[in-house]
Order: structure tokens, then sequence, then C-alpha cells
């Protein structure tokens, strides 16, 4: 070989080498840099027309392990959901306490039996029946509390979820970006692994991980697809974009979509998909499992308790009897009209008593066969056929100079006159009833509790009843699975002369088999879905109906909708009668029978069967419907209280574990890829002294060489 051809070797060593130094120096430099893959050199010998002439650098290679990479990515996305979840669960559970807390619902029902239990032993006492009215307050705030702190922090959620839209579309964009720079800068062949693109794109993909579960594929030209674990494109030449406004309707939460885009033009490609059934893991799962499923769940299952709760005291609140009775009796919006059918069977009486409780007059009124009496005097109709406005009139009429009656905007209103009272009691063997409940309850003339929502959906109403809804009225619905994903949205526009049934026909073909409403016989409606849906639910959406003027819709009348029950917890509080006329409350219980006659004592002071009946409440078994995830049951409104705390540990210890294992697998995942593509200072050391030597080897070949020339050159 030449000296010539030595001096080239050598120094294709020393730029070898010198580049092999350069890139262990960057290995060194980015020992901490989040997303940094080590480089190695790959050499090849450097030859021309067959014949060695030094070294070349084949490669500079990026170390990597495509499986070690998207676990990486899938265990980020994992821990990222349950770190969420489990953050907000923290939140929660400090917010709402426990069983034995002392601001609980099941503390608040004890202190109410406790209550009440006090006054059964001094029913005349105004101290019992102070204790009695702090108790139900107490109670009732629980509830409305418990409420407004579900449904605040699924708000909070909500704008959560609405904040990270932005900076997830940003992350998609960087990535596609990321994508063509890095193209471009493999467009000569054989891919740039020095390039410092490809860790800024792995950085940016971890962040995505952290945001929505996501696979990832590597293509020839370096760049690489990014789409949900189940296939919807997030990034390849197209890239896409999320779009969600937040807020929901009715307490229903609509979809985040997902929609490609031309990069070309930025115009957006075909139809919006939902993308809430196709997240996988990730923070927006996280989010958006615990606004619907879990809030939304719990939401249920105190509307459940609060509905039971409100049933069973108004029911027997209703059936006592105040001491002195009050002068009059306003109930609750019904959401009746006047023309609608009376539909009760059964007997009630209604009695005027003076302030000591002495009968004034009594009337008794025959449901069954559609007759009221005064006194046992001889029988008067109730209107052919009787509605609530003929059963009114008559009832107005029977009472006389005594008393009188009105219904106005779903209220019936009894009043006596002067300082006289009034007293209901239904009848002992065939009490009346409009669908499941007695006369005095669905008129809640005599309530205890009240709601956002009605807690009687059996209205009594009947297919052949008029809609009392005027035309234009509307009524949507959707009907969202268990996943997130709306698959239907649908409404209907009221018409003039409808019937109830001509709604729920209307609700029926709307919804296409999808979902069905039936009309009960006791004026309920249940909703069923198609065995293609198990599991998905029906919301409403949006009800512009009034039945007349009531202002009531009809899916209030009814309670349709998943998120109806939610309202029963909502604004949960004592009636506005009560609380202004605590003397209300009745301690005790109305003694007529069919021989009282005027001036026999039908209400006494020292009477406490109605406190012992009100304490008995909270024990005696209820018939709970399934909700939130909690089965039907019959249960006792305490234990159901408990029930409710007991499946928030449940959920949370659950949530609890899964962060355990999810960030364990992380952590795990975490140090395979760092031992795998981590920078080793004991290696790159070892590197170092060997290219160093190499270049000190070079170096030393062309002093050799040099000082060859010079011997040369001094030869004559």
């Amino acid at each position: 070989m030449s000296l010539n051809g030595i001096a080239a070797s050598a120094i294709s060593a020393l730029k070898t080498n010198s580049a092999a130094l350069s890139v262990v120096s960057n290995n060194v430099a980015n020992l901490n840099t989040q997303g940094y893959a080590r480089r190695i050199v790959n050499q090849q010998t450097l030859t021309a027309g067959g014949q060695l002439m030094g070294v070349d650098i084949a490669s500079i290679q990026r170390v990597t392990n495509q499986f070690l990479a998207q676990e990486q990515l899938s265990a980020g996305g994992g821990a990222a959901q349950y770190d969420t979840m489990a953050g907000l669960f923290s939140q929660l559970n400090g917010l709402l306490g426990g069983p034995g807390d002392n601001q609980s619902l099941a503390t608040g029902l004890t202190k109410l039996a406790s209550a009440f239990a006090t006054a059964s032993q001094a029913p005349t006492s105004s101290a019992s029946r102070t204790g009695v009215m702090n108790a139900l307050n107490g109670l009732a705030s629980t509830f409305s509390t418990v409420s407004n702190t579900i449904s605040s922090l699924q708000t909070q959620i909500d704008q959560q979820t609405v904040n990270s839209i932005g900076s997830t579309n940003t992350l998609i964009k960087q990535i596609y970006d990321l994508n063509s720079e890095i193209k471009t800068s493999n467009a000569g062949g054989g891919g740039d692994q020095a390039s410092a693109l490809l860790d800024q794109r792995d950085v940016a993909l971890t962040k995505l991980a952290q945001v929505m579960g996501i696979k990832t594929s590597t293509n020839a030209d370096g760049s690489v697809n990014v789409s949900t674990t189940d296939g919807f494109n997030l990034v390849s030449n197209t890239y896409a974009t999320l779009a969600y406004s937040g807020s929901a309707q009715n307490g229903a939460y609509g979809n985040i979509t997902l929609q490609d885009i031309n990069p070309a033009n930025g115009n957006l490609i075909g139809n919006p998909t939902p993308l809430d059934p196709h997240l996988s893991g990730g923070s927006l799962k996280g989010l958006i499992d615990m606004r619907d499923q879990v809030l939304g769940g719990l939401n249920q299952t105190l509307g459940n308790l609060a509905q039971q709760t409100a049933l069973s005291f108004n029911a027997q609140a209703n059936a006592n009897a105040a001491y002195p009775p009050p002068t009059s009796l306003t109930g609750r919006d019904t959401g009746l009209v006047g023309t609608d059918a009376l539909n009760f069977t059964g007997k009630t009486t209604l009695a005027v008593t003076d302030s000591s409780g002495k009968l004034v007059s009594r009337i008794d009124v025959n449901f069954t066969a559609g007759t009221l009496s005064v006194n046992g005097g001889a029988s008067a109709s109730l209107g052919s056929p009787a509605t609530i406005a003929s059963f009114t009139a008559a009832l107005n009429t029977a009472l006389g100079g005594n008393g009188s009656a009105s219904f106005a905007n779903g209220q019936l209103s009894i009043a006596a006159t002067g300082s006289n009272g009034i007293l209901v009691q239904n009848d002992p063997t065939t009490p009346s009833l409009r669908g499941t409940t007695g006369f005095s309850q669905f008129f809640g003339l005599n309530d205890v509790f009240q709601a956002q929502g009605p807690s009687i959906t059996t209205t009594g109403l009947a297919a052949g009843d008029a809609s009392g809804i005027a035309a234009g009225g509307v009524i949507a619905l959707s009907l969202k699975g268990p996943a997130g994903d709306i698959v239907k949205n649908v409404s209907i526009t009221t018409t003039a002369g409808q019937t109830i049934g001509n709604i729920v026909t209307a609700l029926n073909t709307a919804l296409g088999g999808a979902a069905t409403f039936t009309l009960n016989s006791d004026g309920s409606i249940s909703t069923a879905t198609s065995a293609l849906y198990p599991g998905y639910a029906v919301n409403v959406t949006g009800d512009t109906t009034q039945r007349g003027t009531t202002g009531m819709s009809f899916s209030q009348i009814f309670g349709l909708g998943a998120t109806a029950q939610s309202l029963q917890a909502g604004g949960f509080s004592l009636t506005a009668a009560l609380s202004a006329n605590p003397a209300r409350l009745g301690f005790a219980s109305a003694a007529i029978t069919p021989a009282s006659v005027a001036g026999d004592t039908i209400v006494s002071a020292g009477d406490n069967a109605g406190a012992i009946a009100l304490q008995n409440v909270i024990t005696k078994s209820q018939s709970f419907h399934a909700a939130g995830g909690i089965a039907a049951q019959a249960s006792s409104l305490s234990d159901y209280a408990a029930t409710f705390y007991q499946n928030l540990s449940t959920q949370s210890n659950s949530v609890t574990a899964n962060q355990t294992t999810q960030d364990d697998r992380l952590t795990e995942a975490n140090s395979r890829v760092t031992s795998n593509s981590g920078v080793n200072l004991d290696e790159e050391l070892t590197a170092l002294s060997s290219y160093q030597q190499a270049y000190a080897a070079g170096a030393r070949i062309l002093t050799v060489v040099d000082q060859l020339y010079q011997t040369l050159l001094q030869i004559q």
C-alpha cells in the first residue's frame, strides 16, 4: 500500500472515531433527558476497487425495541386512567365521608329516629317538635348536599375533559408534523437515526398515550401510524381532531367526536365518530368513566334512596293527624289538569274539626261508587264522568259553610272556615288509591319532603286520557351505551288532540324498537331496551312540553329518562308548608269511624301513635328498584343508606387496587425500556476509551506517514 493509501486509511480512522466520540458525547449529555434513546455506531470497512481504504460509519443506530415501546405506551395509558380516577375518588371520599360520619345520610336517619323516639314520649312538647324538625332539616340538607357534591364534581370533570381536548389536538398535530420532518430527513435513504426528531416524537407519543390509549406502527420512511387501540386513525397520511363542547343536557353528557383532517387544505374528512366507546386507557377514559359511570351511578343510587325516603315518610305523614289540625291543606303540583279522569278507587274521609280536635263535619268519599256523603247523609255524585274538576266541585259543595276546595295549576287546596282544621283519613279496609298512592299522599296534602322531581310517578293516567299538552312541544331522547356511545338521537313534536297513549306511541316509533316505553296500569311508564342494546339507557335530552298550566313537562310527570332518578335527591328539602308551620307534622292518628258525629273527639293532644309510626318508617322494609349498579332489593332506609356508602367504598378500593397494578406495570415497562434504550455510563466510558484509543492510533499513523515523507524528501 502506498503512503497515500496509508494516510487515507488513517484519516478515515480519525473521521470515523471522531464521529463515534460525538455520538458517545451526545449519549452522556442526554443521560437524564426524557425520551432519549441512546445511539450506537455501526462501522464498516471502506473500500475502493476491491482494496481496503480504511474505515467508515455504516450507520448510527437508535436503540429501541418496538414491543417494549408499545408496552410502555399501553402501561402509561392504564396508569394515567387509574391515577386520574384515584385522585377523583380521594376528592369524593373527602367530601362525602362514610356511614359513621356525623354528617352522613346513615347518621341523619339515626338522629331522626332518636328525635321521633323522644317525641313519642312527649308529643305536645315544643322541644320534641323542635328536635324532630332539626333532624328532618338535617337529613334533607344532607341529601341535597351529597347530590350537589356529586353533580358539582361531574361538572368539574366535564370541564377538565373540555380543557384536555385542545392539548390533545396539539399533540396529535405535533406527531403528524414530526412525521413529515422525519420523512424529509430520511429521504436520502437509510434513515437518519441520529435525528433528535425521533426522540421528540417519542415524547409526544408518551404524552398522547397518557391521555388516551393508543397503538403505533412504524413505516419504512420512518413515520409512525397512530390509532386508538381498536384501530381508529389518529395519525397517518392524515391526522384526526377531537371536538367536545361540554355541559350536560338534562344531566346527560354527549360524546367527544373524532374526525380526520386533510392536511393539504385543513378541511374535515367524512363524518365525526364518537370517541368515548373507543377509549381504552388514559386520563380521558378515567375522566369519562368517573363522570358517567361512577358519579352517574352514585347519583342514581342516591336518588333511589331519596325517592323512597320521600315516599315512605310522606305516606306516613299523610296518614297521621296533627294536633291541632291545620286550617288549610295545599298539595303539590301533580301535573294533572281539571279535565283528567278522577281515576281513584276505594274510600277516604275528609273531616272539619274545631281547634280542640272535635268533629264539626264529616265527608265520606266513595271513589269506587263515584259518590260522597256529608255526615252519613244521602250520597251525591262526584260527576259523570268523574274528573278532577267535578270531584273538586262536589267536595266544595259538600264542605258548605265549613270550608272550601279548589284545584288549579295541578294543586288541590282544601281550607276550613275560621279557626277550624282539616283532617284526611283513608279507609282502613278499602283505602283510596290512584295508581298505587292514597288520596292525601297523591295530592301531597301533608307531605314532609319534596325535591326537583316528583317522587310519585304512578300518575294514574291512562292511554285514552287527553295529553293536556299543546301542539309544538318537543321531546328529545338519546340512547346511550355503557361505554359512552350514543347510538340514537331522536325527537318528537306534539300535535293537537293527542292522548297520553298517542305520545307514548310516537316516542316508541321514533326509537324504532331500540328501546320501548310501556304505559302501565298504575299510570307509570317503564322503559326497556332491545336485546341489541343491553345495558343502554334512554336519556331525555330536552322537553319543551307543558301539561296545561302546571308547568310540568311530559317527561317530568312520568320521571322519564335515566337521569330523572338523580333529580329525586336534587333540591331535597322539607315542603314549604311544613317549614312555615312545624305543627303540621302529625304526631297523632285520626280516629274517625262510621259512627263518629259532630262533637266527638277525633284527634287528641296526647296521642303519640303518629310519632311512633314515623319512627318505624326508618327501619321498615322498603322496595328499592335497581339503580346505579345496586340490584333491586327489599331493605330499610338506614340499611340502604349504608349500602350507598359501601358501594362508594367498594368502587374506590377497586380503583386503588387497579392503580397500584397499573403503576407497577408502568414502572416495570419504564425499567425495561431504560435497560434497553437508556444510557449506561459504564458502557459509554468503555466506548469512549475505545474510540479515543483508535483516534490516537490513527493520529499516530499520520505522524509516521509524515515522517516517512520527510525522509523521502531528504533523499538526494
